[in-house]
């Protein structure tokens, strides 16, 4: 019983969790190749700017700065001609809007990605030294509110272990434990839990 009621409990509250990571993104107008970039990104950010969406890629361009005009490098990149592309935070976005042609390797050396013309990506050498993308993630502490109907004794350690590992699986599932730290709130009573007086 404590399964299922937990399960709709967690879906419906961990649904503002799955909107609640937004991207700061953050232009460098330096030069440096890809890796240089990704270095200076790690520094003083979170990565090279990764996008999950379209909106994504519209904040992103809208951080570059309204006078340049050229092409910026992003976090997608592979390790060779066969590799598949992956984004330098190692997040599982899918979304590449390559520009039409791309990637095409042209000279079999082009393992990294740049967005031109503002809205798409294109495969380039990596040795290309161009300005940036990079990426912060904006924490938010979220309270969540779960009710837990179980005939289980939820005071124990290893059922409230076993409750905070579902949730990680749920989020895992969603894609979000990146930049998720999960942890009980101790309420002055000193207990995680309090019975409901209904």
């Amino acid at each position: 019983m404590m399964k299922n009621a937990l399960l709709l409990v967690l879906l419906s509250a961990l649904m503002h969790v799955a909107f609640s990571q937004p991207y700061v993104f953050h232009f460098v107008r330096e030069k440096m190749n890809w890796s240089g970039a990704q270095t200076y990104c790690r520094q003083h950010h979170t990565d090279l700017a990764t996008i999950n969406d379209r909106m994504d890629l519209v904040e992103l361009m809208l951080t570059v700065e309204q006078a340049y005009r050229e092409n910026v490098w992003m976090g997608l990149y592979r390790t060779g001609e066969s590799a598949p592309w992956v984004w330098s935070d190692h997040s599982k976005s899918t979304f590449m809007p390559w520009a039409t042609g791309q990637p095409n390797n042209v000279g079999k050396i082009q393992y990294c990605v740049e967005v031109i013309n503002g809205s798409a990506l294109n495969d380039l050498n990596c040795a290309t030294e161009l300005p940036s993308v990079c990426y912060t993630v904006e924490k938010k502490h979220i309270l969540m509110r779960l009710m837990v109907k179980s005939s289980a004794d939820v005071i124990d350690p290893s059922v409230k272990a076993a409750l905070l590992l579902k949730i990680e699986q749920i989020l895992e599932e969603q894609g979000l434990t990146r930049h998720v730290k999960l942890s009980w709130k101790i309420q002055s009573d000193g207990n995680v839990f309090q019975k409901s007086q209904k």
